[in-house]
């Protein structure tokens, strides 16, 4: 839904509630005068048609002179009147109202409108006289009175409204500019993820073909070295030429120590276990690697979930990252403990490195670029990576990942 969509709802149901407010306004002011209304018509009538039911007597029957009074009265205001014999036949009932004749308010309304009015009755000799609140004429003027107001507040919230839009529109025309580049940055964005894993499969890809061109050729070479020194060295072991034993046992050490880097340099390039994508045993060998390597710095790891089958791009991903991360570690945090955690919930694969060295400042400043390299991998992925001072001290580099399958 869109922001201009969301607004014109908003300004909707702004206008149509002050509509049901005025009306709900007009409503209680209309029941409660037609309460007064007809209360005081009502208390008129009583009094003035009590004061002459007590003096009828004096002209004649009561019953014949109060309904000669009536009929020369007509139609009192808010109030049916009816005369009564003592037998019960009606002598006399108002005339139909002219006002407004053949219109009433809907039934709904004159019933949340009616007034609390009970019938009063005065008694005469032989007769007695009913007089019945009618507050008909009155809804129905309030009825008209609040169609009218409706419809012209009404009108005027549609104008309101359309106004209201108006400038909005005006107003949001900017916003939806932005918008427009926006959506033209992201999909830029999602270009140069793509570019960037394409870069990095292209980057894991020439990192192979080294370790297969160092294995293949320079790992050969160097054993062929070795093997000829090694055979120079048994040759002249008889004789008493210790020079040349001397010198081909030493070509065999340096050439022993070439293989040694050809296949660090291998594995850093490709490590074996990474031709099958089992992040678990990737991880695990690299910590043994480490501790290998550095055994002042104590790695502590943590694996959970299943690591097993992730695919390659995310199991690399991964890899790289923590690898570059314990590499911050060891040029910039001047640690003596890290941790490494990884584990997989809820669709998604979480890992952090921690450390307790020097913190954000010196690793900020001195694993910049790092960190970009490592954020924008994450990225390529659809996952994020945050990196930071921890509380107490030290630093952390924390990344979430998408799972296969899994939603972002």
């Amino acid at each position: 839904m869109s922001l201009r969509v969301r607004l014109n709802l908003l300004v909707a149901a702004l206008n149509l509630g002050f509509l049901a407010a005025l009306t709900w306004i007009l409503i209680d002011n209309h029941r409660n005068s037609i309460q007064e209304e007809i209360e005081a018509a009502h208390r008129v009538a009583v009094q003035m048609l009590g004061t002459a039911a007590q003096t009828s007597p004096v002209f004649g029957p009561a019953p014949v002179v109060m309904v000669g009074f009536l009929q020369s009265l007509g139609r009192v205001r808010a109030n049916e009147i009816s005369l009564y014999t003592a037998d019960g036949v009606r002598r006399y009932s108002s005339p139909p109202s002219a006002y407004k004749a053949g219109r009433n308010a809907p039934e709904w309304f004159a019933v949340l409108m009616r007034p609390t009015q009970e019938t009063t009755v005065i008694g005469l000799q032989g007769a007695r006289i009913e007089i019945v609140p009618d507050a008909s004429r009155a809804i129905l003027d309030a009825w008209d009175s609040m169609t009218s107001i409706f419809l012209l507040g009404l009108a005027f919230v549609a104008v309101l409204h359309a106004a209201l839009l108006l400038f909005l529109r005006h107003l949001l025309r900017p916003t939806e500019a932005d918008a427009i580049r926006l959506v033209a940055t992201t999909q830029q964005l999602a270009e140069n993820r793509e570019v960037t894993r394409l870069i990095q499969a292209g980057v894991e890809e020439e990192r192979k073909r080294l370790a297969r061109e160092l294995h293949d050729e320079l790992g050969q070479t160097v054993t062929a070295i070795r093997l000829i020194a090694t055979s120079i060295a048994r040759s002249v072991e008889g004789d008493k030429a210790a020079g040349p034993a001397s010198g081909a046992r030493k070509i065999n050490e340096i050439a022993a120590g070439l293989y040694d880097s050809v296949h660090r340099i291998v594995r850093e390039l490709r490590p074996a276990v990474l031709e099958q994508p089992d992040l678990a045993a990737a991880l695990a060998d690299l910590g043994r690697e480490w501790r290998v390597r550095h055994p002042d710095i104590e790695l502590t790891m943590t694996l959970e979930g299943d690591l097993g089958d992730l695919g390659e791009g995310l199991t690399l991903a991964v890899f790289r990252t923590v690898q570059e991360a314990l590499t911050n570690v060891l040029k910039h945090a001047g640690a003596s403990m890290v941790g490494l955690s990884v584990a997989t919930r809820d669709g998604y694969l979480e890992a952090a490195i921690e450390d307790d060295g020097h913190g954000a400042t010196e690793v900020l400043t001195r694993a910049g670029v790092g960190l970009v390299g490592m954020r924008e991998r994450v990225a390529a992925l659809g996952g994020r990576l945050e990196a930071g001072p921890r509380p107490d001290r030290g630093f952390r580099v924390r990344i979430v990942l998408p799972l296969p399958g899994g939603s972002e």
